[in-house]
């Protein structure tokens, strides 16, 4: 079976890589002439840039540009009782080296181009900050609509006749509301007017109360407007009043009106009208003169308004002063009434015909009353007016009396007249938002019906009385809208439609449709299409919006619209403040399938901007669900509809219910496995929002075993999509806070134990950080159990009890009371199967306790571990449960990533703050009580991080008589106002009384606090405490409750209400910023292709002309550049081509370990300690990766000070609780170059098995002398769990990698690597990191792409740990691992095969730990080294006893070893020299301790590396020099 595998394997690669060679031909050529297979492979080393030929047949050639496929064969024995291998292979009867089963291995490497290699860790998980998206939410909710109820129509005409102020030409316009006056008696006429102008107005509201009011009085015009607002209240009152038949309004703002006898003219003050009319209103003054009312009612209204604001500021003080004193006041406040008689004017509307010192156009083709018939007749007066203008000349001569006849009404858009009205309202609409301000927009447009009409109306009126020398005016005043662009395009309509008319009319054809929407919809796709950023919003909004009412283009209108939301939060605002809101929630209860995935797209836009539309879609649930559950639909807008299900039910307690009734719940269950990484993300979001605090929800998803479920999406290969798993998960749990039910419980323990388990260790920060999250609903729920784990840890690290009641500042106790280090390892128990029979260990607690339970506590003494607490009994105490689980969040606390640390380490606060609090309180009130008894009590302070001073003389558990010393008062007494503050706020105020002896305060805390408790609510206090604290000696007594006011959930339950919500300890912003993808421009999110190729990648949609791919393709250009180059120099070197030339050094603080040059840029990095320091040659410039790198500023992803022992990051500019030393890194014990063909991503491993990555800002390119910004951390995680930590951090600080001169020689070592170190190697092209060392027995896989742990594949039987890793290529393709041994072998492992068939081959060619170990990238030549100075070169494709080509001795006492993966070069550094050897073995090169009296003097080298391509040498001294050596070539 293994035969085959590897056979299919192998005529796969050599098909596709073109390479037809005989493999058996070529295995047993090399396994029976060894000397011609050396003879071949030297030949290759001489000639490296040449296409050459080797024995077995394979091509190699060095260029970025072109694929090269090395495949080759070995041929390895097996051992007895194995099957035989096939004929023509060849079987050595015994070699030690190889231990394992006889295979056919693919040797196989491949160099591809640069664009072909995948770009690592460039999600946007880590290019950007988890938080929420910042914008500007812009309101479009109109706060109140108003309605018109009531009109008032005011005709002063006086029919027959004229004022005397005003002189009619002849012929004069004589039309009144379409009716001339002259026809009919004037008392008739006046009817007929009165009641046409009714009918005008009631096409715009026909619902208001009309009341008319002919040739009135000043007594008539007080009761009808008196009359109006007492029945209308506080709606709006329409005034319009025609003043044709008076004279024009005064200079004090008075208009006319009649005396009874109709003798005499009398004025009415506006400022009389407007306190009849009251607020809010609108006047309409159809008169000349017009504008002189308004000029009057300005100042009026604005010291109206200064009088009102005086009044209401004297109310609120009076109102204040009653407040204080409502007994004293009571006679002066009778005396000051609040200003209910004052109004606001600030919302009166005003429209004037004319402006002031103007009078009316006199033309007899326009109706008299011109400017009312613009505001009630727009179409009609549109047409007429349009066709008077002889010079537009678009169509011939229409008579007035055909305009009169268009057919049909202005409401039924199949018509002439409702399509022109309704083309009308979309132009005028157009004008008005792309000319007004957004606020007055929305008040004149969107709040009144009528007024949005009138206003409409008035910009045909400005537009026609503007052509006849007149200014109409409004208050509040609009800019000139009159040329407006789109009165272009209304006039095209006009003559399309008008030259339909006599064919209408005459011979009775058919009307046929405008193409002005369609044109407006191809205008917006044009603006759409361009895609310029600076670009000014498309003027076509407001017509997209009526063209929703259209169902021919509704489809193409709606996609348009969806391409436009999808710009950015900015176009969902102007989306929502041109009025889209009621349009779109209206065709939700459309039946159409086609337009189902664009209107869920466009509600997911909206929900995603704005979520308090969750209110408005309630009722509309169904139909998302209907989206969600239909298969036909593509997974994008299944996407989607689950992102608008879960922000309907997201903290809303009618949308959670509503949506559970649907089968939301079944359905999203049924999806979780689906191919779309996005669609499981938004599934697993959607119910964890649905059971957030909704227990009916939660009992239901437990019946359906959601959260069994859920555990599959925990080891999803999207960290996103884990991190919502442990979201739902942990909300899953918080939706429980009456824990009197043991099932609850039992669930809710076996799921905390899986998350921690299954994610504890992720490599995401995301998902531990939504990890720790999580957990803390444990602790709030539990907590009473957390604070007794962590009491009892006290209570075994230290003399006594009473150690902790007498002691410091709280705040210091975290560096010596936290006993819990980052790698522990954690016992892999408490599956669900067995957890469910625990219940029988949790009546008694003295199992657990005596059992001495105990975690490694950070001074170095370790008990044993929580899997001995239930080694004597067959049930698993639920001891063990929270201990581990109290054990993950102390490791959480002590993430290498800040943002995690901080978060744990908040929790672990609680837990401290909660447990500490009544025995500080005590400590307070003994102080304040006795402080003259100090003495006499037997009190001490806990060991500081600094000084181990004790004061207590002895005395175990109960010692609290023993005699000791007493601490300084002053260091007792320093929290008082802090602890005190705590207990007075937990309502605990008997504690205080009852404080004379601390020690029962203590031990009724830790009564109270049993760790096997079966529940945590206010029904387990009733049951027996006889044994809660047996195993500590304790009394036993009535239970007290002590607890803090921060424990929120818990202890607390026995008053608290089922279904309420516990309160957060933290909180994080994943959500936040999971629902920001949603607002996210197109070009910035993910592509959505389908496939199952696309499925589970994050890929971003390419965008040829973008700025970032050009300059992309600029460095893949300086990249073959490069390797051009390197290959030119290659050519050209000789025998006589020697390192003797230093192009660079550099002075170090202190010795450096590493120095590795990077492969296409001018920069080195250099390692020494805890840091990395990258110099850049090109602009003189150096940064610095390390703890002073973040520097306590918010950079990236990172923010705070680094993690490490007892450290708590400053987050979003919070001061840090001091909590021990501050925190530095172990020392760096590897670099590696991420995406190094495009911007390299430095990372960095140290020596206590972290590693992070860092991003480095872009250089300064036109300031070199600034200094660099700092680094930014990308991530960071714990690679590899080193099995002895204790002391180790000490150790290493102490140490921090530098070497003196009396160092020993074999602590130096390549790249820093001692017996702990850990060593990578980065495989760019699969994306894969290989960790090894550090003492573990096996070399780890992790998959950068997908953020998992990929394979652990052990080492061997033998006791050995990896020392070396060899390095890649950039752009190489290789799937076998080089692993060089602390025993001195070589191992190789194929990394495609599980772990039975992954070894290939062990060599033992050395017997000392090897410092190097390479393949080559041009032939299967590997190339070793050792300690003791033994240098091998063997032939991969030859058989087991012919491999090694050459070997040679370097001499004794090396300290680095590198060879060149192209060049013919490999360089050894021991304390007398550097010698650079050939292939073969010859010196080319010797670079000594001093090369003479003028020669260059070098050091004792700690650290070589050659340039991945260059023929350049770094080496790091122990003189804390950095040097750079190239050879010169000869002249």
């Amino acid at each position: 079976m293994l035969e085959s595998h590897y056979n299919a394997m192998l005529s796969t690669v050599a098909s596709a890589s073109g390479a037809v060679a005989s493999v058996s031909a070529s295995a047993s050529a090399a396994a029976s002439a060894s000397a011609a297979a050396a003879a071949s492979a030297g030949d290759d080393n001489n000639s490296h840039s040449k296409s050459s030929s080797s024995s077995n047949g394979s091509s190699v050639e060095i260029i970025g540009s072109q694929e090269v496929s090395i495949v080759s064969q070995m041929a390895m024995p097996i051992s007895r009782g194995q099957e035989a291998p096939p004929s023509g292979q060849e079987t050595p009867l015994s070699d030690e080296e190889v231990n394992y089963p006889w295979k056919i291995q693919i040797f196989c490497s491949e160099l591809l181009r640069d664009d072909q290699c995948p770009l690592s860790l460039t999600a946007k998980r880590h290019k950007e900050i988890i938080q929420s998206m910042q914008y500007e939410r812009q309101p479009w909710r109109i706060r109140e609509r108003m309605k018109t109820a009531s009109v008032a129509l005011v005709l002063c005409l006086n029919i027959g006749v004229d004022p005397p102020d005003v002189v009619k030409i002849q012929p004069c316009s004589r039309l009144e509301c379409w009716i001339d006056p002259s026809s009919v008696s004037p008392p008739k006429a006046m009817e007929q007017i009165g009641n046409n102008l009714q009918m005008q107005y009631e096409r715009w509201q026909p619902r208001a109360r009309y009341k008319k009011c002919h040739d009135p009085t000043v007594d008539d015009v007080k009761k009808l407007c008196t009359s109006l607002r007492r029945n209308a209240k506080g709606e709006r009152i329409l005034f319009h009043y025609n003043g044709h038949g008076v004279p024009k309004p005064t200079a004090n703002g008075e208009i006319w009106v009649f005396n009874k006898t109709f003798t005499q003219y009398i004025p009415l003050s506006i400022f009389e009208l407007i306190t009849w009319m009251s607020a809010p209103s609108i006047y309409v003054y159809d008169c000349s003169n017009a504008g002189i009312i308004i000029n009057s009612f300005q100042p009026y209204a604005e010291q109206h308004e200064h009088e009102l604001e005086k009044a209401l500021a004297a109310a609120l003080q009076r109102s204040g002063v009653q407040q204080l004193a409502p007994g004293l006041v009571a006679g002066a406040a009778n005396q000051v009434q609040l200003p209910n008689q004052l109004v606001s004017y600030k919302n009166c509307i005003h429209l004037a015909a004319c402006a002031a010192n103007e009078i009316l156009p006199m033309n007899a083709q326009l109706p008299a009353d011109l400017f009312t018939s613009c505001l009630t007749t727009p179409i009609n007066i549109a047409l007429k007016w349009y066709a008077m203008q002889e010079k537009l000349g678009m169509v011939p001569r229409i008579q007035s009396e055909l305009i009169d006849k268009i057919p049909g009404k202005v409401n039924d858009r199949r018509t002439m007249m409702g399509e022109l009205n309704w083309i009308f309202t979309a132009i005028t609409d157009t004008i008005a938002w792309n000319t007004l301000p957004r606020e007055l927009f929305q008040r004149l447009f969107r709040q009144d019906l009528l007024v949005a009409s009138l206003f409409r109306n008035f910009l045909l009126a400005e537009r026609i009385l503007r052509s006849h020398d007149c200014t109409p005016v409004s208050l509040p005043a609009l800019p000139p809208c009159y040329r407006h662009p789109m009165w272009k395009a209304w006039d095209l309509v006009v003559d399309l439609a008008l030259q339909q008319l006599p064919d209408i009319l005459d011979h009775n054809a058919p009307y046929r449709q405008l193409p002005f929407f369609e044109h407006q919809l191809t205008a917006f796709q044009v603006w759409l299409d361009s895609e310029s950023e600076s670009r000014t919003p498309p003027e076509q909004l407001p017509i997209v919006l009526q063209v929703l009412l259209s169902q021919v283009h509704r489809l193409r209108a709606l996609e348009l619209l969806a391409r436009f939301l999808d710009l950015g939060p900015w176009a969902v605002n102007l989306a929502l403040g041109v009025g889209i809101f009621p349009y779109v929630l209206k065709l939700l209860q459309s039946s159409t399938r086609e337009l189902r995935p664009v209107l869920v797209f466009i509600w997911a836009k909206i929900l995603a901007v704005d979520p308090s539309c969750q209110v408005d879609l309630v009722k509309e649930y169904k139909y998302f669900l209907s989206v969600l559950q239909d298969t036909s639909v593509s997974k994008e807008h299944r996407t989607l509809s689950a992102f608008v299900l879960a922000s309907i039910v997201h903290n809303f307690l009618l949308g959670q219910t509503s949506a559970l009734q649907g089968p939301l719940l079944s359905i999203c269950l049924e999806q979780l496995n689906d191919g779309s990484w996005l669609l499981r993300q938004w599934l697993a979001i959607c119910l964890g929002m649905l059971w957030q605090n909704f227990e009916k929800a939660r009992w239901s998803g437990a019946r359906d075993l959601a959260h069994e479920k859920l555990y599959v999406l925990l080891r999803d290969s999207i960290p996103e999509v884990r991190a919502a798993a442990v979201f739902a998960l942990g909300t899953f749990i918080s939706s429980v806070t009456d824990r009197s039910e043991e099932q609850a419980n039992n669930i809710d323990r076996i799921i905390a134990i899986t998350m921690l388990e299954t994610v504890g260790e992720d490599m995401s920060p995301l998902v531990r950080m939504e990890l720790a999250a999580a957990l803390q609903w444990m602790v709030l729920l539990f907590e009473s159990q957390f604070v007794a784990v962590y009491l009892a840890e006290h209570m075994r690290g230290h003399a006594s009890a009473s150690s902790f009641v007498m002691c410091g500042d709280p705040r210091d106790l975290a560096s010596s009371t936290h006993s819990l280090e980052r790698h522990v390892t954690m016992r892999r128990g408490a599956s669900s199967s067995s957890i469910s029979n625990m219940g029988g260990a949790s009546g008694t607690a003295s199992s657990g306790y005596s059992s001495g339970t105990s975690v490694r506590s950070k001074s170095g003494s370790g008990a044993s571990s929580a899997a001995g607490a239930a080694g004597g009994t067959n049930t698993i105490p639920f001891q063990s449960i929270f201990t581990k689980l109290w054990l993950g969040i102390c490791n959480l606390a002590q993430d290498p990533f800040p943002r995690v640390a901080a978060i744990a380490q908040e929790i672990v606060d609680h837990v401290r703050d909660t447990a500490l609090c009544p025995i500080m309180a005590a400590k307070e009130a003994t102080m304040a009580t006795a402080t003259e008894k100090c003495s006499s009590l037997s009190v001490s302070l806990p060991p500081s991080p600094n000084t181990r001073g004790n004061y207590l003389g002895g005395g175990g558990a109960g010692g609290a008589g023993a005699a000791g010393e007493s601490p300084p008062v002053g260091a007792a007494a320093s929290g008082a106002s802090h602890w005190a503050q705590k207990l007075r706020l937990s309502g605990s105020g008997g504690v205080a009384g009852a404080a004379g002896d601390p020690q029962a305060i203590l031990q009724r805390k830790l009564r109270t606090s049993s760790i096997n408790d079966e529940t945590d609510s206010g029904l387990g206090y009733s049951r027996g405490s006889g044994a809660a604290g047996a195993g500590l000696g304790l009394p036993s007594g009535p239970r007290e409750s002590t607890h803090s006011a921060r424990s929120s959930g818990s202890e607390s339950n026995q008053y608290m209400e089922p279904g309420h919500c516990l309160t957060p300890i933290v909180q994080t912003e994943f959500i936040p910023w999971a629902i920001s993808y949603f607002t996210r421009p197109g070009k910035e999110r993910y592509s959505s292709a389908e496939g199952a190729a696309e499925e589970g990648r994050q890929r971003f949609p390419v965008d040829r002309n973008s700025t970032e791919l050009r300059r992309r393709r600029s460095r893949y250009l300086r990249n073959d550049y490069v390797r051009r180059l390197a290959r030119r120099q290659q050519q050209e070197q000789s025998d006589r081509f020697a390192y003797d030339v230093c192009v660079w050094n550099r002075k170090t603080q202190f010795t450096p370990s590493i120095v590795k040059l990077l492969p296409y840029e001018p920069q080195i990095a250099v390692a020494y300690r805890e840091k990395v320091l990258v110099y850049d040659f090109q602009w003189n410039s150096v940064r610095t990766y390390g703890a002073e790198a973040m520097g306590g500023t918010s950079t990236g992803n990172s923010s705070g000070s680094g993690s490490g022992s007892g450290s708590s990051s400053s987050l979003n500019g919070s001061t840090p609780r001091k909590s021990g030393p501050s925190s530095t890194f172990a020392r760096v014990s590897s670099i590696e170059f991420i995406n190094a063909q495009d911007q390299a991503l430095k990372l960095v491993a140290h020596d206590d098995g972290v590693v992070r990555v860092w991003q480095s800002s872009p250089p300064a390119n036109s300031a070199p002398e600034d200094p660099p910004a700092k680094a930014r951390l990308i991530t960071a995680w714990t690679a590899l769990g080193l099995p002895t930590v204790q002391g180790y951090r000490q150790r290493n600080i102490a140490s921090g990698g530098s070497i003196g001169k009396g160092a020993d020689a074999s602590s130096l070592l390549s790249g820093g690597s001692g017996t702990g170190s850990i060593v990578t190697t980065w495989q760019q092209c699969n994306q894969h990191l290989v960790v090894g060392g550090g003492g573990c027995r096996f070399i780890r896989i992790w998959d950068l792409e997908k953020e998992l742990k990929v394979i652990d594949i052990p080492l061997g039987r033998s006791e050995t740990s990896a020392r070396v890793l060899a390095s890649y290529l950039p752009n190489m393709r290789c799937d076998v691992i080089l692993a060089g041994c602390e025993d001195g072998s070589v191992r190789l492992f194929d990394s495609r095969c599980s772990l039975q068939y992954s070894p290939i081959v062990v060599h033992r060619r050395h017997s000392a730990p090897i410092l190097h170990a390479s393949l080559r990238a041009n032939n299967p030549v590997l190339v070793s080294g050792c300690s003791e100075g033994r240098i091998s070169v063997m032939d991969m494709r030859a058989g087991a006893g012919n491999r090694v080509l050459y070997e040679w001795d370097a001499g004794g006492d090396v300290t680095a070893i590198a060879s060149h993966q192209i060049a013919d070069r490999v360089a050894c550094g021991n304390a007398s020299k550097i010698g650079i050897y050939s292939m073969d073995g010859r010196v080319q090169k010797v670079l000594r301790t001093n090369e003479g009296f003028i020669g260059p003097k070098i050091g004792h080298p700690t650290c070589l590396s050659f340039h991945a391509y260059k023929v350049q040498l770094a080496v790091g001294f122990v003189d804390n020099t950095v040097a750079i050596y190239s050879p010169t070539p000869v002249l």
